[in-house]
């Protein structure tokens, strides 16, 4: 019988929201800190949030 492991990753809805803008066309760019990009639109993942740059 297979043993059910605990998630272990920190934030997991993050992670699923970045999987997400993964599957859209996001690409990473950076990994300290985190950032992802798709054309112009820049995220960084800071302190557990996702924070857009260039916002107008």
């Amino acid at each position: 019988m297979q043993e059910q492991k605990q998630e272990q990753r920190y934030l997991p809805a993050l992670r699923a929201h970045i999987d997400h803008l993964l599957g859209k066309g996001w690409k990473i760019i950076g990994r300290n800190p985190l950032q992802l990009r798709n054309g112009t639109r820049t995220y960084l993942v800071m302190h557990g949030m996702l924070i857009g740059e260039g916002l107008h």
